[in-house]
């Protein structure tokens, strides 16, 4: 920066870490206008982009004052609050599900297609995640917001009304759609709108309200199921959504784009491969083992479609679309691929952790579903504090780095924990333990996603995101997938070593797929099956602490800026 004979601006050199990604927002009547328009075209980043220059710092975006940052703060609590309900609705559908499929099954006499109650509404998130950041380009933030709660409205009034199983499956598959773009949308929208720095702090609330959902749908699911019936845990999410909308409509004023709104402009050949390949995938991790085993025709066949449809997908972005609808470069940019993977490294270790939880409770202490459920409160709190936490650490220092590398090491005293001290006796404080698994997979969804977006243009945070959130239901999917291919493995192996005798392969076949069965057991059988089952999800302890630990690694090759 050349020197000036006039006093120095403070706010100058802050240019970069105060001021919004999108320098043209303006707060207007307690609402937010955003022209993020003009960004995407920005030809001084196109100019610095064709340089390279920008692989070694990140963009410089113009000062703001201080009046308008401070009308920016009241505006973006506005907005973050319109967002929450949304954020809130989307993700305790995830495991309301959870608490109704039984029931919902069984009713329909197909207990063996219960699993595709959660897989439709996966194979729907993740074939439409990657869609909506472009999508959102072209048309806008709102539109695409709107759409999404319209998706995930419909999708669950669908599944409320079917009279068969196939017609409530579809309406999962719709509420995927949906809540494919509430995830994305509502951090798309926080890094259009508020400062570098500041986009943990904000993003927390948001993490917050995702984890409460979470938490909070299996009871609430469990409770309407068992008083008025479980297609009201369906329909009164659709007036919930509708609700949401209205919050949009009304609250969030968002610039659309001006140019270039046409359809033409969307890579059809590409999304048709990279939704071939993510379905193919999808259905390989929730479905193998259960509807068909690892090693036969039908996983050789899936995986062959999706190894020839990314490979496709890959070769048609780099050479053939004229508007990639992922842009593969972004990988190669500083912090990009490394947050990726710590990222989706850590939820999968806390995915896999909150799965063998209720079931160590259950199996030990003969716990209630509900209770069970409980014990998960520990690692929620932990989520939130950490996530409060690395946001207002990062607020203040501008450092992310740091915060990736405790993540996992934070993580991994929790997995530690669990795999020396859960034994099959655990008393109140020691079920306290899983609370710094929450709390460095908070630090890490804070700051991998600042970490991410540090180096990148602006025009390009909405695809990037698009990316994460992909491989943020990848990891969720993977995280509950391998953990039970793990417990099932070690149980079974333990359960052939010490169970002998008449009858005994039929109680490994029940004790395997139902724990009211082991609870059940009395006497020498029952302490060898707890025994086996206590060992086999020590064992999926074992597997989130290395996964925690391979993030905390990877977290070194981050680059270091001071945001």
């Amino acid at each position: 920066m050349t020197a000036t004979t006039s006093s120095p601006d403070p706010r100058d050199a802050r240019a970069d870490e105060r001021t919004p990604l999108n320098p043209s927002a303006q707060d207007t009547d307690s609402t937010l206008s955003v022209d993020y328009n003009s960004i995407a075209k920005d030809p001084e980043n196109e100019a610095h982009n064709d340089h390279g220059s920008d692989e070694e710092q990140p963009p410089v975006i113009p000062p703001a004052s201080s009046d308008n940052e401070m009308k920016a703060l009241t505006s973006i609590s506005t907005v973050i609050g319109v967002l929450l309900l949304g954020e809130f609705i989307s993700n305790a559908d995830m495991t309301l599900v959870m608490a109704t499929t039984g029931k919902i099954s069984s009713e329909f006499d197909r207990l063996r297609d219960a699993s595709w109650l959660a897989t439709a509404y996966t194979l729907g998130l993740c074939a439409t995640q990657p869609l909506y950041g472009k999508l959102s380009d072209i048309y806008g933030r709102k539109p695409l917001l709107l759409w999404a709660y319209f998706f995930f409205g419909i999708g669950c009034i669908i599944s409320g009304i079917g009279e068969t199983m196939t017609t409530i499956i579809l309406g999962r598959a719709i509420s995927g759609i949906g809540g494919a773009g509430t995830m994305a949308m509502g951090s798309i929208i926080i890094t259009d709108i508020v400062p570098r720095r500041d986009v943990a702090h904000w993003r927390a609330y948001i993490n917050i309200a995702m984890t409460l959902g979470r938490s909070a749908g299996g009871p609430i699911g469990g409770w309407l199921t068992d008083t008025v019936g479980w297609r009201w845990s369906f329909i009164l999410q659709g007036p919930l959504s509708a609700v949401a909308a209205l919050l949009v409509v009304w609250k969030l004023k968002l610039a659309s784009p001006t140019e270039g709104k046409t359809i033409r402009r969307v890579d059809f050949l590409g999304t048709f491969l990279l939704i071939i390949g993510i379905v193919t995938t999808t259905v390989i991790l929730d479905q193998a083992g259960r509807a068909f085993e690892w090693a036969s025709l039908t996983t050789a066949l899936l995986t062959s479609a999706s190894v020839s449809a990314f490979v496709a997908f890959i070769l048609v972005e780099l050479y053939v679309a004229a508007e990639p609808i992922f842009e593969l470069r972004i990988l190669r940019r500083p912090n990009v691929t490394p947050s990726y993977l710590i990222g989706s490294l850590q939820i999968t270790a806390q995915v896999g952790m909150m799965f063998s939880v209720p079931l160590y409770f259950q199996v030990t202490s003969q716990a209630s579903a509900t209770v069970a459920g409980g014990h998960l409160v520990p690692a929620v709190i932990g989520n939130t504090l950490g996530g409060l936490i690395a946001g207002g650490f990062i607020r203040r220092t501008g450092h992310f780095k740091v915060l990736l590398i405790l993540a996992g090491l934070v993580a991994s005293i929790a997995y530690l924990l669990l795999f020396f001290r859960w034994t099959g006796h655990t008393g109140f404080w020691e079920s306290l333990y899983i609370i710094p698994g929450g709390l460095g997979t908070g630090f890490a969804s804070a700051a991998a996603f600042v970490s991410m977006t540090a180096f990148l243009r602006p025009q390009e945070i909405a695809m990037a995101t698009g990316g994460y959130f992909l491989l943020f239901s990848f990891a969720m999917t993977a995280g509950v997938t391998i953990t039970n291919s793990v417990l099932g493995t070690v149980f079974k192996r333990q359960m052939e070593q010490n169970l002998t005798g008449p009858g005994a392969k039929k109680i490994i076949e029940r004790a395997l797929s139902d724990t009211n069965y082991i609870n059940g057991l009395e006497g020498h059988v029952r302490d060898i099956v707890v025994k086996g089952y206590v060992a086999g999800l020590r064992h999926t302890y074992l597997f989130s602490l290395v996964l925690s630990l391979l993030g905390s690694i990877l977290a070194w090759t981050v680059r270091k800026h001071q945001l």
